[in-house]
């Protein structure tokens, strides 16, 4: 399979995409599957809560801002955890319109459930590269996260000035 694998992945329009989606697929859909299935928790559940883990306080728009993922997926996710008590939402103190969310004990518990075998996850899936490649990978990879804002609302549909 892996001569016929290598011929998809270089042969269709868009090789680079492809092979990103590739291996974000082999590494998050079995992850938030078990996830899903021996925690109780939704994929946009697992996301919010892995993001205020790592930055408490924050808005749905800034998760949602920063993941890319639709507001009514997040919202959606917030008002479950809040219901499971693995987060609480408190009003914005300039902005009462505003609802900042933190995670709870229990939230960045059951976080901690889950997180080290993400951890292992991303281990194995970089394996096979050398600690060199692996940090010329880290460096490619911030490098396009830093440039994502500036293509991603471009149209696929419609004709660009830059082709």
């Amino acid at each position: 399979m892996s001569s016929d694998l290598n011929d998809i992945l270089d042969a269709v329009a868009i090789p680079t995409s492809y092979k990103v989606g590739y291996m974000s697929n082999y590494y998050r859909e079995p992850s938030f599957r078990e996830i899903e299935r021996a925690l109780g928790l939704t994929r946009p559940e697992i996301l919010s809560l892995i993001f205020l883990c790592f930055r408490d306080g924050i808005t749905v728009t800034d998760i949602c801002e920063f993941s890319g993922h639709l507001k009514a997926n997040i919202s959606r996710a917030a008002i479950a955890l809040e219901k499971k008590a693995l987060i609480d939402r408190r009003p914005h103190d300039d902005d009462q319109r505003r609802q900042l969310l933190f995670v709870t004990p229990a939230g960045r518990a059951l976080h901690d459930r889950f997180m080290p075998g993400l951890v292992q996850r991303e281990a194995d899936m970089l394996a096979c590269l050398t600690d060199t490649e692996r940090q010329q990978f880290n460096d490619i990879l911030r490098k396009m996260c830093a440039h994502a804002r500036d293509w991603s609302d471009l149209s696929v549909t419609e004709p660009s000035d830059s082709a």
